[in-house]
């Protein structure tokens, strides 16, 4: 699909589309350049079609790429050209794909809007906020058997995990190291965070992404853990939405909408992320956190002023 689309092959694209395809973003993420959706398959080629007209996506090269039964999330840095003004520029994307019959069901992309705007200027930099309804509860973040049932208190609570296929357990297991740590975050525990790390654990952003305030570059345990303070300082954490979830082996990745107050301002913002986790025998050995650019600032004042 990357392939075609950089391409710009619009009829090998929408071949890979099946007839119901959706294109559905979910959160509050500034869509660029592409509304939230939803878009139906004709509405969808046809906005790519408007894209190309605007530069051509001369590579990508992929940092995460998960696969879980039906399920993809990648994160991609896309080198692109504008077509007038022949600029090269570089701006990150994660997407989200669910595949049905080896054909394309639902897609969503979630752009470094940010850095995308401030690269590419003219009709489509525009940042659009997100307006559409969400259609459902996050479904993908359902173990691979129980995929579109219902789950019950139990099961979310993880009491039947023990008569569970060992797939699903470990699915489960890695599903409570990331909701845990997210828990813990939004009670601003850098203690019980700082626990949750391995020794030796690294904090690894890959790719161009937009730095969001009072976050660490690369680091080891100690340097996150403290930069986790630091942000708790600044900001309060109101909890938040899981809305897209892909487990592929010892890895996590997870697309969630956090409600963020300013501390000093009272500035409060919806703030949408993708964290991707690997996790060892429980603990958290490597993270990256690729956070909505856009509404961080928005609830950043006074301006945080990343160094460059």
């Amino acid at each position: 699909m990357l392939d075609l689309r950089s391409r710009g092959d619009l009829q090998g694209l929408a071949a890979r589309l099946a007839p119901d395809f959706v294109y559905r973003a979910r959160g509050a993420w500034p869509m660029w350049p592409y509304y939230g959706g939803p878009m139906s398959r004709s509405q969808f080629t046809g906005a790519v079609a408007r894209v190309n007209a605007e530069f051509d996506l001369v590579e990508w090269d992929s940092h995460e790429f998960l696969v879980e039964g039906e399920s993809v999330a990648a994160h991609v840095t896309v080198s692109a050209r504008n077509r007038g003004a022949g600029a090269p520029v570089e701006f990150d994307i994660w997407f989200y794909f669910r595949f049905r019959e080896e054909l394309l069901a639902e897609a969503a992309m979630y752009v470094d809007a940010a850095r995308a705007a401030r690269l590419l200027p003219g009709g489509l930099v525009e940042v659009h906020p997100h307006a559409g309804a969400r259609a459902r509860s996050p479904a993908v973040a359902e173990p691979p058997s129980q995929r579109g049932a219902v789950r019950t208190d139990a099961a979310a609570s993880g009491e039947t995990e023990n008569g569970a296929p060992a797939s699903v357990r470990e699915w489960m297991a890695m599903e409570r190291a990331a909701r845990g740590f997210f828990a813990l975050r939004a009670k601003g525990d850098s203690a019980a965070m700082l626990g949750r790390l391995a020794p030796d654990f690294v904090y690894n952003p890959l790719g161009t992404w937009t730095k969001a305030p009072l976050m660490a570059d690369r680091c080891d345990r100690a340097t996150f853990a403290e930069s986790l303070r630091l942000v708790n300082v600044e900001f309060e954490d109101l909890g938040g939405e899981v809305h897209e979830m892909v487990v592929d082996g010892d890895r996590i990745a997870v697309h969630r909408t956090i409600r963020v107050r300013n501390r000093g301002a009272g500035e409060i913002a919806q703030v949408d992320e993708w964290v991707c986790f690997r996790v060892r025998t429980g603990l958290i050995v490597e993270m990256a956190s690729y956070v909505d650019s856009v509404r961080a600032a928005q609830v950043d004042k006074p301006p945080y002023a990343p160094a460059r």
